[in-house]
């Protein structure tokens, strides 16, 4: 195997793609975090049914999760650039973007972006910085690679409805497609820390997708929203889980549904914690009218 070529500045990283794009080929971006479980890896080998070629873009994306800390390649405990090289061109990549800290969060920027009701809600409720330092990181990503289509992991729907509506507009070149969460055979979706999970702990987060389509399937046949949503919060709870949220929200907007019946596209978020690990996960109501990259 030859080594992956690793792009560590916005020159390079067009550089590339600018080569990519003069053989006529078409360009996926998957954004993934350093931990590089799994789950990051799934959305890889998803893209390459996406596009031509796939650049994996390997950073933190928030700013809280950066501030302070070493960049890739200097030194910082835990990652190791070469091995992440490894992994992702295992898993289809074409190439390895290793953005710095001040690529995606310039300190001079003054640039600020928020999304009422996008950012807000859910897993941005009490820290709505969470989503506007995703926003702003990835929007830059996205200008930086000018790529065809990016992928996002369905576990991440808040982060998939933002990045929409982000490019929606700003009216950018990229199209944000979605791929599968990837699970482990009991169901428990790849997020770090997650697979380590055992015991009463492990069945908590098994519980947590059991509950979330049993919800579903029951708001699908008819029984009523409110009620079947606390049936399923007291049962995460009997499991043992922290429940912080579980709404039943458009798909798109992120809005409360309060009209099951109008037939929009609506899925049902969760977070729960589960000793110091925070879990999110949701589903889509009817596949129908839930079309995986509708």
């Amino acid at each position: 195997m030859q080594g992956l070529p690793i792009l560590r500045s916005t020159p390079q990283l067009r550089s590339r793609i600018r080569s990519w794009r003069a053989f006529g080929e078409t360009v996926a971006v998957v954004p993934v975090g350093r931990s590089l479980h799994e789950g990051h890896l799934a959305l890889i080998r998803a893209a390459r049914g996406e596009a031509d070629r796939v650049l994996a873009a390997v950073a933190r994306w928030r700013h809280d999760d950066h501030g302070g800390r070493p960049e890739p390649g200097a030194g910082e405990e835990g990652f190791d650039e070469i091995e992440a090289a490894e992994r992702v061109e295992e898993a289809g990549a074409d190439a390895v973007y290793l953005p710095s800290a001040q690529s995606l969060f310039p300190v001079c920027s003054v640039v600020d972006i928020r999304l009422p009701g996008l950012t807000d809600v859910l897993c941005g409720e009490e820290r709505p910085e969470r989503f506007a330092g995703f926003a702003l990181a990835c929007t830059r990503l996205l200008s930086q690679a000018q790529a065809d289509v990016a992928v996002i992991g369905e576990r991440d729907w808040q982060r998939l409805a933002i990045l929409r509506r982000v490019a929606k507009d700003l009216d950018l070149a990229t199209e944000i497609r979605v791929a599968p969460t990837e699970r482990d055979e009991d169901g428990v979706a790849w997020a770090d820390g997650a697979q380590d999970l055992e015991g009463e702990d492990r069945e908590a987060a098994v519980r947590l997708w059991r509950e979330l389509r049993r919800a579903a399937a029951a708001i699908d046949a008819g029984a009523e929203v409110d009620a079947t949503l606390d049936a399923a919060a007291d049962a995460l709870a009997d499991a043992g889980a922290e429940v912080e949220y579980l709404d039943l929200r458009d798909a798109e907007t992120l809005a409360e549904v309060e009209d099951v019946a109008s037939g929009a596209p609506a899925r049902i978020f969760a977070a729960i914690e589960i000793g110091d690990l925070r879990l999110i996960d949701n589903v889509p109501l009817g596949e129908k009218r839930n079309p995986l990259d509708g």
